[in-house]
């Protein structure tokens, strides 16, 4: 089989780094700083979860451009790809209902929002975000782990349930009109964004080092705003993320689709879901942090 195209088969986050698992870990792992906010207190919301997107920046290209990066898997059938798709958003779907539906249940039942903005409560949320990052580190370093039916979906739905709970304590902080909006709004964005990826000439996966340094920009801000906090500055900071998620989005689906530069392998649907879910969760997290409307 042809070797037209390379192969961006993951070494599991780096998050969109793709080797089968390399034995030298790339470099250019990055996590984003929590944006400014409250603490432990009963009525104080607890900070957001920072972005969890290490990304390799360094890969090998030959002298026409093409990265080699993995094995060749035979993405080019058309029938393993649609296959493929059909998997990553399907799963991704499944995690997009659990983690909204824990925000619908966190908002309506008033015995549950009260739990949630409880002491008790934001114990509980700091111990989801270390099951997430403990799963999602376990699901980006371990081929077999990441791969291994149905370890791999076991996984991927406790890091779910552990995001979709961080997710619905954070919106329960904010009015309902907010949070409606916020994923009317998400919805729209990630909706156009993927049809745009999908319709599209333009490569977006050739473009890693401009997705490097807005990174580095958002992290530097991110910073910023956590030691010279103000409204304006973090609202600043806020749009900054939404539209660098916008752009992960966009790089993720055209991975996940393939036929560019770059392209995921078949066999790692479960990271491609997981991409995408990340991109997702904090396009909401941003933009809600953006309307600002809490309680």
């Amino acid at each position: 089989m042809s070797h037209d195209r390379n192969t961006y088969n993951p070494s599991y986050p780096p998050y969109e780094g793709y080797q089968a698992y390399p034995t030298q870990q790339p470099s250019g792992y990055m996590s984003y700083p929590p944006p400014p906010g409250g603490g432990y207190g009963q009525n104080e919301m607890p900070n957001q979860p920072p972005p969890v997107l290490p990304r390799p920046w360094f890969f090998k290209d030959d002298e026409q451009g093409g990265g080699q990066w993995g094995d060749f898997t035979g993405l080019e059938n058309k029938e393993i790809r649609r296959v493929f798709i059909r998997k990553v958003y399907t799963i991704l779907m499944i995690q997009l209902t659990i983690t909204f539906g824990l925000i619908a249940l966190f908002h309506f039942i008033p015995s549950i929002r009260d739990y949630v903005r409880s002491p008790h409560g934001q114990w509980l949320y700091w111990t989801s975000y270390v099951v997430f990052l403990v799963i999602y580190f376990v699901l980006i370093c371990s081929q077999r782990a990441a791969r291994r039916f149905p370890l791999n979906l076991i996984l991927l739905g406790v890091l779910t349930l552990s995001m979709g709970y961080m997710m619905g304590m954070i919106s329960a902080y904010y009015k309902v009109e907010s949070v409606l909006i916020a994923v009317g709004i998400t919805a729209f964005v990630c909706l156009g964004i993927t049809l745009f990826s999908f319709q599209t000439k333009y490569d977006f996966t050739s473009c890693f080092g401009v997705l490097f340094v807005i990174s580095l920009a958002l992290l530097a801000f991110g910073i910023v705003c956590i030691f010279t906090y103000s409204r304006i500055m973090y609202t600043i900071y806020a749009g900054l993320g939404a539209l660098a998620f916008s752009i992960f989005l966009a790089v993720d689906t055209q991975l996940i689709m393939g036929g560019k530069r770059h392209e995921i392998s078949a066999e790692d649907h479960v990271f491609a879901s997981l991409m995408l879910y990340i991109d997702v969760v904090y396009i909401f997290l941003y933009i809600l942090s953006l309307l600002g409307n809490r309680e």
